[in-house]
């Protein structure tokens, strides 16, 4: 491939990067009010600390390679290009432990899958970290090409090359896993069909296979792309993890926020009901009866305990 080719190429992938960037900013507009609602109003967890850094650390590791590219220009590989590229594996690395969480959650919070998350989790990381190490190491070869090749960051050495596969190959492993488990416990959970969409719609699983696209066809672009657009899918996969795991909590704690809601409400029935029948609420130990009976029920998914969602938490 030609230089000049190869400059068109990686121009095309700077552009998507921008639109995705944008779409990034859309789509937090779009989320102010549910993200106020749920998010903000709601006590400080994990869940809400790794939303949050979801949400708006992608937004650093969106734009600062576009800022590097026009100011540095497209091929240069220095210390920015290490930390955005960490802080984009990193912010990857976030999403898919909220992931690993949720699941969890839906699995009765089972120590063994906890176990087995954590391995998985710190492993992925550990080599991820170790390739990378290798990577940077890499950049003095890629000088070294001279500026006459505009080679990218990438995909320009066997070690880049090695580093870029293993991360889309590992990433991909780790949200396979996640989404049959998380598929599994549904329909284990619903064998029914009308209860395992129902199941789908309110856990939020459908967010899983969405993400998956995007991985798989990053993957593909590292294995038959020309040079300059094998990276055309690395925005859009920060971005599009970022987008659809905030989604998935919002989601999910507003669907349990509209079941509290709703419990609310047949309780006040039952209550008033209750009231009208005896005439006066009794005495307490007849209180407690009635608030047993017809007190606040369970939320019926198992999201509340992920999500944090109960009566006081976004008050």
């Amino acid at each position: 491939m030609d230089s000049e080719t190869l400059r068109a190429d990686i121009q095309v992938v700077f552009y998507i990067k921008v639109a995705f960037l944008a779409l990034l900013i859309y789509d937090t507009v779009l989320q102010l009010n549910e993200e106020y609602l749920h998010i903000w109003r709601s006590r400080w967890t994990i869940i809400k600390a790794l939303y949050l850094w979801t949400r708006y650390g992608t937004f650093v590791g969106a734009t600062a390679p576009l800022i590097h590219a026009l100011l540095k220009g497209f091929f240069v590989c220095d210390e920015v290009t290490m930390f955005t590229t960490a802080f984009s594996l990193f912010g990857i690395g976030i999403t898919q432990l909220i992931l690993m969480i949720r699941t969890y959650t839906l699995y009765q919070r089972s120590k063994s899958l906890l176990l087995f998350f954590g391995l998985m989790w710190f492993t992925i990381a550990a080599l991820a970290l170790w390739t990378g190490l290798r990577w940077v190491h890499s950049f003095n070869d890629i000088e070294a090409l001279g500026p006459d090749l505009a080679v990218t960051c990438y995909v320009s050495t066997p070690r880049t090359t090695y580093f870029a596969k293993f991360a889309s190959w590992a990433l991909l492993a780790s949200e396979t896993t996640i989404f049959l488990l998380t598929l599994w416990k549904v329909c284990h959970k619903f064998p029914d069909k009308t209860g395992m969409l129902q199941s789908l719609h309110r856990d939020g699983v459908w967010f899983y296979p969405a993400i998956l696209p995007f991985t798989v066809a990053s993957l593909i672009c590292l294995y038959v792309a020309p040079s300059g657009l094998r990276e055309v899918f690395d925005t859009p996969v920060q971005v599009m993890h970022s987008i659809l795991v905030c989604r998935l909590i919002t989601h999910t704690r507003t669907v349990a926020a509209e079941d509290a809601a709703r419990e609310y409400e047949i309780n006040k029935v039952f209550s008033h009901h209750g009231y009208s029948r005896s005439g006066s609420f009794g005495d307490a130990s007849t209180q407690g009866r009635h608030w047993q009976v017809y007190g606040k029920l369970r939320q019926c998914s198992d999201s509340d305990e992920v999500l944090d969602i109960s009566a006081g938490n976004n008050a």
